[in-house]
């Protein structure tokens, strides 16, 4: 189940219509954790096997779930093991694939799961019982560990100067934000749903070269359907890689994209082209990381585009060392 971003808190409380939970939003990894009997495994949002990269939560949840049978729901997160502070998701995802020095990995980037569903407890679907109730049964289940197998914390409550002060107690302990639940909500797998919202400080936007793009499918086959985008290296005057993005843009979008496009491309790789940086696309994001993948050394995560840019050329677009800047600031 996936929760849909609502914009400040004023929002998020008329949005949830009065009372509900509050709780803090981890930058970590989805997991759910499946028990029958003594047999322990753990799966990633998509449902991948991870028990042996997270041989560790294993541990965990074997020592602290009391329930025989049982389906839980998480959220793992990385912490610096010196300052105890939540490390970002990029970090962690180094152990997702991982598949040798597992345990010396695990030693660098220790987990800590903060728990807040289950779906399933001695031989009975909870998807159809209310929020609340599944809180309470999830309480019942497990006997938490520390800090290290938590319970995610919570906050019930309606009033707007509350929910700000733990919002800003969340951004100060590092964490990403709040997750706002309506308590008498089902549980509906697959879908974003409109009863759990996400509340996070908006970045700065950025303003962007589109350098490349990549052939649709389907129905979208004729038109570029996702975009390479670049920030510019004041050193070299290159255009060097921080992303792609194909999120927030309509039919006619990628209509008009394609048809301005296709005169700059300089190289066509048959599913994706290489294009004169010429076109300037502003992009929201939900964070800038670090990245071995692009030329830039950084990457925006769940980039999406806000406008194209009509009124800037390449020259105006925004420097590697501003990407550098706002990654620091967030940091903060």
């Amino acid at each position: 189940m996936l929760a849909k971003k609502t914009e400040g808190i004023e929002k998020a409380v008329d949005d949830m219509g009065g009372i509900a939970a509050w709780e803090i939003k981890y930058d970590g990894m989805r997991v759910q954790i499946h028990k029958k009997g003594s047999e322990i495994r753990v799966f990633t949002r998509r449902l991948d096997d991870v028990s042996k990269q997270f041989y560790d939560i294993v541990e965990l949840a074997s020592e602290s779930i009391s329930a025989t049978d049982c389906i839980l729901e998480g959220e793992a997160v990385g912490v610096d093991p010196n300052t105890r502070r939540p490390l970002p998701f990029q970090q962690l995802s180094r152990r997702i694939k991982r598949k040798y020095d597992i345990e010396e990995l695990s030693r660098e980037i220790p987990v800590t799961v903060n728990l807040f569903d289950i779906l399933y407890l001695d031989g009975k679907s909870l998807l159809d019982s209310p929020f609340e109730e599944r809180r309470k049964l999830l309480v019942k289940s497990v006997n938490p560990s520390g800090s290290k197998f938590a319970f995610a914390e919570q906050l019930i409550s309606g009033e707007r100067k509350k929910i700000t002060r733990f919002y800003d107690r969340a951004l100060s302990m590092g964490h990403e934000g709040l997750m706002a639940k309506n308590l008498k909500a089902k549980y509906t797998p697959g879908s974003r749903v409109k009863h759990m919202y996400k509340l996070k400080p908006e970045m700065e936007s950025l303003d962007l070269v589109i350098i490349g793009a990549i052939w649709g499918e389907g129905r979208r086959a004729s038109w570029l359907g996702s975009f390479i985008l670049g920030a510019r290296d004041p050193d070299t005057s290159e255009f060097v890689e921080v992303g792609k993005v194909a999120t927030g843009l309509t039919d006619e979008n990628l209509r008009k994209l394609t048809e301005i496009l296709k005169p700059l491309i300089t190289n066509d790789n048959v599913s994706t082209v290489d294009v004169r940086p010429k076109i300037v696309v502003e992009v929201g994001y939900e964070e800038i990381q670090k990245s071995p993948t692009y030329r830039s050394g950084f990457a925006l995560r769940f980039p999406r585009v806000k406008q194209i840019r009509d009124d800037k050329g390449p020259e105006d677009a925004d420097s590697v060392e501003r990407v550098a800047r706002l990654y620091e600031l967030q940091r903060k």
